[in-house]
């Protein structure tokens, strides 16, 4: 629903905290009152069946167009501090109450109940003393009454809790209750209805029958409320208490997704592609939307038994809104080779030479490249140029849905088509979606069946599916209307995974349909960092505050994310060193969803290309998407966007443009502004004037104006620097600064923070959660001090000097990095009044500090810490001897620049630890032999580190190798071989 996302943000601008008290009023008092009932009715609206979809949409869009008029009325009063009409917030009011009656109509038709509930209350009810018609038995069903209450009260309990927390287990207990239930209720009344009930021997035997119901429901009931005692209270997902939600975050970030029904399709591309010829080979895998192209593909990719056979390996999708020279940058910096990783190669230079730098890495190398979503054979002839022929057996795997690209481009007989799967690996694969390895429940598998079959063997449709499924009650009635709207989706025949796309957004509660559609504002095969992602849902204002067990309403965005994980709507596209999500991406056919909808409930507006179908009511769009940047200096374009006067949203969302292009900032009403990847030459002014801004990034190299102060609603500030610049001793920050009290997240190129004011009455970043890339000098004690709640902090000083680390005053830090600029060996940081890391860190990074090693076991002993980076003599010394019962939940270590040459150390030492990282070790003489013992380690990479440590890697992976060990992965790169 984008009515829910809109009035979120519209009770947000009403609030009483944040709006201005001279304009308050008994009308604005009443609305807001009026629209946080609203809201809560629109909460229970889920899920939204085939039934009243029609019903809800019409109401949703009536209920959308309401809010949005009343908030371009609102929002323009508290700029213009005058209403165009004094009666309007009567009429808003007017409209508004008949839309909340309806919804709260359809909300009360809405029937949640286990499928058991009907026949326990039925049997209760049976039992109730003013019910039952045998007065001398009535003692005798107290006791099996009073059990069935307490069995109602568990079920009332799963229903109202969130379905994603509800074990499989439960569902399949539902089943058992039901029928234990419905047997227990004939058996009765048979017996009250007999002859039998009106002997003298009749207590005896209705003992008799009390007994074997007993035994049948005794221990549901024990166990109904084992499980109810497990669940956290709270009827919504977001009132998870922050150690619930985050051991739901690891579980779903961590968790291996694999292939099912593809091992034939996988085995026959890998027999092509290690085929021992000369010849370079291009492999089309072609192929419906979501019939499992990327993922077969991806999957070769990423096998070391095949990319070992390569001297070197690329990636790129091209994707429909393709530009030839950011298709070669993508394929350049995707190139891995036995001597060099991914993404440390660089090119300081014009698309236009791209190519040639492709085809110069690859020449005289044996590669393998996969060109993922190819869309038009121009295209084709244009990229296969940089593939040099060396007769070497290269392959070139190659994606697309046109047989007629796959027949243009192949280069032999070989074409792999992608086929439906199997009926019963569509069930597989459906059943792994929504119980992972836990079994069916008996009496869902026949209906689980039919929704597999029903989506004609495509993986896209069958997960999609299965994430819905996942996080609903998984109840026969609700599972026998997916069945009903699948099979209606089947008959659509091709287009029926279209029709499963739109059935899964359909059932997506209102809290993430805004999140959801705000997905479609990116380009095609966008890779999205979180961190920002969430910060914009933050600042658009539709995420409703969180309840008081979650710590931030940033946390409670992270949840949304995962929930939208879960449900398989996105996925991830990549992992932070300790696993979690770092960005995410998004299906091409799901974002076409979602920019459809985007247009039809006027929340984005993105702009791709010069030319491109004009978008019904463009000019009443609540948010615009550039793709290009470059598209602003296009004055059709530019006066195009200048016209949607209604925009609380402005995003850049192309490349970084080097030089200065026309900005467009005529939308009064903006909330967010990011323009990262825009460089002003000048400030632009127009900005201090937009008074709800939330959320503004943009690049620029001079100092920041003091007006700046304006912004009071301001959460986030990003600035960069183009080319990155370090001014010492000096701030890009106005003094007023200060005085941005909402503030949650500040970030810029190195730089002094302004000095902090001399009277002040209270905590001046109370709200901040981030600061980086701030210089050590003037992140003074007194500084900390008014940032209670800071969990991230970059700090960086130019040379080794002695440094006050004040980090005692922020005691809910997580992340912490320290850099030194120009580091000068044997000369360390004097860290005063000593070296000390909050307990709650969990990420620490070091550059330059040439600490001695002694100095680790404080970091050790930080109970925490999953991720530790050294880097460029962060410590200097020969040898490291850690200490047993130490980094006990230390998950990532990279060693960079470091002058170690012994590591005293065993699998004993980092128990948990995944991934060990070394880099430009050049006297390091071995690595501990033990630590392919470690259960949980994953990955040993060492980069031109010292032929010692290398032969050590080489022959503990020919000792993995015999012991058929495939767990732990060893990777050498070394470019002095």
């Amino acid at each position: 629903m984008a009515a829910y996302a809109a009035i979120v943000c519209l009770v947000q601008t009403l609030n009483p905290d944040q709006f201005p008290i001279d304009l308050r009023n008994p009308e604005i008092e009443s609305l807001y009152q009026k629209l946080l009932i609203l809201q809560s009715t629109l909460e229970k609206i889920t899920p939204i069946t085939k039934n009243i979809r029609q019903q809800v949409n019409v109401l949703d869009g009536n209920i959308r167009d309401a809010v949005y008029k009343a908030q371009d009325e609102i929002e323009s009063f508290i700029i213009k501090r005058t209403l165009s009409s004094e009666s309007f917030l009567q009429e808003i009011i007017a409209v508004i109450d008949p839309l909340a009656a309806e919804a709260k109509k359809i909300a009360s038709s809405i029937k949640k109940e286990m499928a058991s509930s009907p026949a326990v209350v039925s049997l209760a009810k049976m039992l109730h003393r003013d019910n039952f018609p045998l007065d001398h038995l009535k003692s005798y069903v107290e006791p099996l009454y009073e059990r069935l209450c307490s069995l109602q009260t568990c079920l009332e309990k799963f229903c109202e809790a969130p379905a994603s927390l509800i074990p499989v287990a439960v569902h399949a207990l539902d089943f058992q209750i039901r029928e234990a239930a419905t047997k227990a209720r004939n058996t009765i009344k048979s017996f009250v209805d007999s002859s039998e009930s009106e002997t003298e021997s009749s207590t005896s035997a209705f003992l008799q029958i009390l007994e074997e119901i007993n035994a049948d429901i005794d221990p549901l009931a024990e166990e109904a409320e084992k499980f109810a005692g497990s669940i956290k209270e709270g009827p919504q997902a977001q009132d998870l208490p922050p150690e619930y939600a985050e051991t739901i975050k690891k579980d779903a970030r961590t968790k291996k997704k694999r292939i099912v029904g593809q091992e034939e399709d996988f085995k026959s591309l890998k027999k092509e592609i290690e085929k021992l010829d000369g010849q370079r080979e291009v492999l089309p895998i072609i192929g419906l939307p979501g019939s499992g192209k990327t993922t077969l593909a991806r999957s070769l990719y990423e096998d070391s038994s095949i990319t070992d056979e390569f001297e070197i390996h690329g990636w790129v999708t091209v994707t429909q809104e393709y530009q030839v020279g950011e298709i070669f940058a993508k394929l350049f910096h995707s190139l891995e080779t036995k001597d060099q990783k991914a993404g440390e190669k660089d090119f300081q230079g014009r698309n236009d030479k791209l190519q040639d730098a492709v085809y110069q890495s690859l020449l005289k190398k044996k590669y393998l490249i996969v060109v993922d979503d190819m869309w038009d054979e121009g295209v084709w002839d244009r990229v296969k140029k940089s593939f040099p022929d060396d007769k070497n057996g290269s392959r070139i795997v190659l994606t697309t849905r046109s047989k007629t690209i796959a027949e243009y481009a192949k280069s032999s007989d070989f074409l792999h088509q992608m086929k439906p799967l199997s009926e019963e690996h569509s069930w597989e694969l459906l059943g792994l979606t929504v119980f992972g390895e836990e079994p069916c429940p008996t009496h869902l598998k026949d209906l689980g069946w039919a929704i597999s079959k029903n989506c004609r063997g495509l993986p896209l449709s069958l997960t999609v599916i299965g994430g819905l499924l996942s996080q609903e009650n998984k109840t026969e009635e609700y599972w026998k209307s997916i069945e009903a709207d699948t099979n209606d989706a089947a008959a659509k025949g091709d287009e029926s995974y279209l029709e499963i796309l739109y059935l899964s957004y359909n059932h997506l509660p209102g809290r993430l349909k805004g999140c959801f559609l705000y997905m479609g504002a990116f380009p095609e095969d966008s890779e999205i960092p979180i961190t920002k992602l969430i910060q914009l849902w933050v600042a658009e204002g539709f995420l409703k505050p969180p309840p008081p067990l979650l710590r931030s309403v940033e946390q409670l965005a992270d949840y949304y994310l995962e929930e939208l994980i879960d449900r398989n709507l996105l996925h991830i596209r990549k992992y932070t060193s300790n696993n979690q999500t770092k960005a995410c991406g998004m299906h091409d056919s799901l974002r076409d969803l979602s920019v459809k909808e985007c247009g039809k409930e006027l929340f984005f507006h993105s702009r791709r290309r010069y030319v491109q179908e004009p978008q019904e009511d463009t000019n009443i769009q609540r948010r615009v998407s550039v793709h290009r940047n470059i598209l602003m200096c296009m004055e059709e374009v530019h006066n195009s966007v200048k016209e949607i006067t209604s925009a609380r949203t402005l995003l850049y969302a192309g490349a970084h443009h080097h030089h200065p292009i026309p900005y467009c900032l005529t939308f009064d009403l903006l909330r967010v502004l990011d323009a990262f990847t825009v460089y002003f030459i000048e400030f632009p002014n127009e900005i201090l004037k937009l008074i709800h801004l939330r959320f503004l990034s943009f690049t620029y190299n001079g100092k920041l104006p003091s007006a700046l102060s304006n912004l009071d609603k301001l959460q986030v500030l990003m600035v960069r620097r183009h080319p990155k610049i370090i001014f010492l001793g000096t701030s890009i920050l106005p003094d007023e600064i200060w005085g941005l009290k909402h503030l949650r997240h500040l970030l810029f190129t190195e730089s002094d923070l302004p000095k902090i004011p001399a009277v002040r009455n209270t905590l001046l970043f109370a709200n901040l959660q981030t600061l980086t890339n701030v210089s050590a000098a003037s992140c003074t004690q007194e500084v900390l001090q008014n940032m209670p709640n800071l969990t991230k902090l970059a700090m960086w000083t130019e040379e080794p000097a002695t440094i006050g680390l004040y980090l005692n005053e922020v005691e809910k830090l997580e992340s912490f990095k320290f850099t030194v600029l120009n580091p000068i060996p044997k000369k360390k940081v004097d860290f005063q009044p000593r070296l000390y890391f909050p307990r709650t860190l969990r990420k620490l990074r070091l550059s330059g500090c040439s600490l001695p090693w002694e100095d680790m076991s404080i970091i050790a002993k930080l109970p925490l810490l999953e991720v530790l980076k050294l880097r460029e003599i962060a410590f200097e010394g020969d040898e490291w001897i850690p200490e047993k019962k130490e980094f006990r939940e230390l998950k990532f270590l990279l060693l960079e620049y470091l002058d170690l040459k012994g590591w005293d150390a065993d699998h004993t030492h980092y128990p948990k630890l995944q991934r060990l990282i070394l880099r430009h070790c050049y006297e390091l003489v071995d690595i501990p032999e033990k630590f392919d013992l470690l259960g949980c380690l994953e990955l040993i990479e060492l980069v031109d580190c010292s032929p010692d440590a290398v032969e050590a890697a080489e022959e503990m992976k020919k000792k993995l190798k015999k012991s058929g060990n495939t767990l732990l992965k060893i990777q050498t790169y070394s470019s002095w071989k």
